[in-house]
């Protein structure tokens, strides 16, 4: 009985992960079809920014109602909504269009992402790390290969035709709805609004220090998915180079991810998050400095190693705040995830307001080299974190 408990919660974990992993796979279509579509980035990434904001900005209110509520809609909503409009960006390149478009697909990844971390940190009680790092990999193999998916179909079947990318999703949305035993839980009852605040004011340091360190490392790693194509189109790269470059960097990633999950059974996750947050740094400059030698293949490999590093400490991030309020985990994912994505989402503007500040890097490799300044400051607010987050 207990293996096939393990197997279950193993099932759960893995499928959940995949529907993360499907619903992700959209989220990076922008990024390259800024490029492709030849919009002005700073106009570009507005539209990133305030979408972000509005969308992700409801993030916290969206896993309180997924705590309350549980059962499946939330998660079939989210990969529904998010898959068609992120789907019909092809169609236009009308500014206000692709920010409606936009806006509604993260709108639904806001509605499925507190859900799926309810899901996915409630799958193992011991191993809490390593059933969250299995779900944010998977999501963020997915995102890696949103650019190239987007770039190539587009390339073969034209931008207008780019709505068809919606139909797997939409299948397995249909699939999940009808046949998955994968629900949105809690511990005891939901907790009502009335002591909503009491919880969170009683545990606000913590949460507030985990919040902005998700939120400067976040400004950061926004700009890289966003500019990462634009970066290598500026250094002379071509399609084929551009397209990869946000995959190399977000697979490299989610290795991190998986690995640090695993290792915070025997390293505190508030170590792995400090290392994380710092150990990027020499590799990003690495990288830099290949990219304006044009030299692509170290340029990837250092852009790996950025990615590995910078996002080894994502899950450790949530999973504290999910040890600090275990009641309400949806609701805290929500913060942690959703609120902090939308006060962070000024990294990707900033960016593109601050390319080509620095002589040394033109274009907008100096807006990313500026904004390495904030998941270095979250490093220093990791030292202040106390050892409840560990256990």
């Amino acid at each position: 009985m207990v293996r096939a408990s393990v197997r279950m919660k193993k099932k759960t974990v893995f499928q959940i992960g995949g529907m993360h992993f499907a619903l992700d796979m959209y989220m990076g279509f922008f990024a390259v079809y800024l490029v492709i579509a030849g919009l002005d980035p700073v106009r570009a990434a507005l539209i990133s920014t305030v979408s972000s904001f509005i969308g992700n900005g409801l993030q916290p209110f969206m896993g309180y109602a997924a705590d309350r509520l549980r059962g499946k809609l939330p998660l079939f909503i989210g990969l529904v909504i998010s898959s068609v409009f992120m789907s019909l960006i092809g169609l236009t390149t009308s500014y206000a269009l692709l920010f409606f478009f936009i806006l509604f697909g993260t709108l639904g990844s806001s509605l499925f992402h507190p859900a799926g971390a309810n899901v996915a940190g409630g799958a193992s009680e011991r191993k809490k790390d390593a059933s969250f790092a299995i779900f944010s990999t998977l999501g963020t193999i997915g995102f890696a290969l949103s650019q190239p998916a987007f770039s190539f179909f587009t390339a073969r079947f034209g931008n207008s035709l780019s709505y068809l990318l919606s139909l797997p999703t939409l299948l397995i949305a249909l699939l999940y709805l009808a046949f998955s035993r994968v629900t949105i839980h809690g511990k005891g009852e939901p907790v009502p609004v009335r002591e909503l605040g009491r919880i969170l004011s009683g545990r606000l340091v913590p949460i507030l220090l985990l919040f902005f360190i998700m939120v400067f490392r976040s400004a950061f790693v926004m700009s890289m998915n966003l500019f990462l194509a634009k970066t290598f189109e500026e250094w002379g790269f071509g399609r084929e180079i551009y397209s990869t470059a946000n995959t190399v960097f977000m697979l490299s990633g989610a290795a991190g991810i998986l690995s640090a999950g695993f290792l915070a059974s025997r390293i505190k996750p508030r170590r792995l998050l400090f290392i994380s947050l710092c150990g990027f740094f020499p590799f990003f400059l690495l990288f830099l400095f290949a990219g304006r030698a044009h030299n692509a293949a170290a340029g990837f490999f250092f852009l790996a190693l950025t990615g590995f590093m910078v996002y080894g400490g994502h899950a450790a991030n949530i999973v504290m705040g999910h040890r600090i309020a275990p009641e309400m985990t949806s609701t805290i994912s929500g913060v942690l995830m959703g609120f902090a994505w939308a006060v962070s989402s000024f990294g990707p503007t900033l960016c593109a307001l601050l390319r080509g500040s620095i002589g040394a890097f033109t274009g907008i490799s100096s807006g990313l080299l500026i904004l390495t300044l904030f998941p270095l400051a979250a490093a220093v607010l990791a030292l202040l974190l106390s050892h409840e987050v560990d256990s």
